[in-house]
């Protein structure tokens, strides 16, 4: 529930790797070089974003061409994990995030639901200095996991107490469109991060280039 008890009449949920937050670079890089080692060479950004899907293990079966086995799962797992950390200081917010988030406030209040570690997400927000534009900033309480936002958007969404029909979801992927549609909430997709627009744009859901389009979008959605 949002300070002083009273819920919001319009609400935006922000997702946060590839959205707000400009790291899409940094994993593709880790991906090009974690599936080079496993004499998987050729994957690039774009065809990771062509790719991309929840669960990570058919993502990665269709980057490698092949079922994945439990201990190669692992291995990209704990790779990706240690190497994002050690670069992690050299990301920033997108470029509009700012102005993006602004917009939003003027109209309604805001919240982040992440899948990555919420250690790692609450230091994260606190170092970019943007806690208090939320009325709650939630990750996932392990390793992201193999699985789907659903759920968690649930929790989330009650627990931040915006009716569902005022509720917009500003994501990357089509796991946050498809967490929005299943909790009673709209969706807008930014082509910032992971997925191509063609696998968002197939969601029917409206698909932004910036987070200042996409926040213009998603409050026409509620107003």
């Amino acid at each position: 529930m949002p300070p002083g008890g009273e819920p919001a009449l319009a609400h935006v949920v922000w997702d946060w790797n590839g959205t707000l937050f400009d790291d899409f670079g940094l994993t593709a890089r880790i991906a090009e070089r974690t599936f080079a080692s496993m004499g998987v060479p050729g994957v690039t950004a774009d065809g990771i974003r062509a790719a991309f899907r929840r669960p990570f293990s058919e993502f990665y079966a269709t980057l490698v061409g092949r079922p994945v086995s439990a201990d190669e799962f692992a291995f990209i797992r704990e790779r990706y994990e240690a190497e994002y950390g050690s670069e992690l200081d050299a990301i920033s917010l997108q470029p509009d995030a700012h102005a993006a988030m602004d917009l939003v406030a003027a109209h309604a209040s805001q919240s982040l639901l992440s899948m990555a570690h919420d250690r790692q997400l609450q230091s994260l927000v606190d170092r970019h200095g943007i806690r208090g534009r939320f009325v709650l900033v939630e990750g996932s309480p392990g390793i992201d996991s193999d699985g789907s936002k659903t759920t968690r958007m649930e929790r989330h969404l009650e627990a931040v107490g915006a009716p569902r029909a005022g509720t917009v979801v500003i994501g990357d992927t089509v796991d946050d469109h498809q967490a929005a549609t299943a909790n009673g909430a709209r969706s807008v997709l930014v082509t910032t991060g992971s997925t191509s627009r063609a696998l968002l744009e197939a969601t029917g859901a409206p698909v932004a280039d910036t987070l200042t389009e996409a926040a213009a979008i998603a409050l026409r959605l509620i107003r």
